[in-house]
């Protein structure tokens, strides 16, 4: 149940700040966002559970790619619909932001088109050790993120 500010203060109890709006990212500011980060999660359905991974990324047009060695993104995340999501949150300024892509998830390891290889292209520096010789581009479909200023308020102290 929401507080009001006629009710009595808390006592003791943590509440969420909601002084600020969630603000809509624009389909310009979401892809800056994408280009300027490297490690994102992705979300694929394994075994009819959903998993969720961390990859490092690079953002090319219209289309995210990693690479990943033999496994469960290999075998289950090809030409099935994935969800790929980044955020951050600064706190020093309480500012937060999310950004999420989805859409068709391909191995373009083999391929032989130009977007393909244009991909292949991108720099991408995975930090979890192994091979990756395998490359898999996410197909954005749908492109959305939010931003907005938020924090923890404890009777007597701001935490955020």
């Amino acid at each position: 149940m929401a507080r009001r500010e006629s009710d009595p203060p808390s006592r003791g109890r943590a509440v969420l700040s909601s002084a600020a709006p969630v603000l809509a990212l624009s389909h310009e500011e979401c892809w800056a966002l994408l280009r300027s980060h490297d490690l994102g999660r992705l979300a694929i359905v394994v075994q009819r559970r959903p998993q969720i991974f961390p990859v490092n990324y690079a953002a090319g047009e219209d289309s995210l790619v990693f690479r990943t060695e033999p496994g469960a993104k290999l075998q289950y995340g090809p030409d099935s619909k994935a969800c790929f999501e980044i955020d951050d949150y600064d706190q020093r300024t309480s500012m937060a932001w999310s950004v999420m892509v989805v859409g068709a998830l391909e191995d373009i390891t083999d391929a032989d088109d130009e977007r393909s290889r244009g991909l292949r292209g991108l720099a991408i520096e995975p930090v979890a050790p192994g091979n990756r010789l395998h490359w898999l581009a996410l197909y954005a479909e749908e492109v959305s993120g939010r931003s907005f200023r938020g924090g923890w308020k404890v009777p007597g102290h701001y935490l955020g």
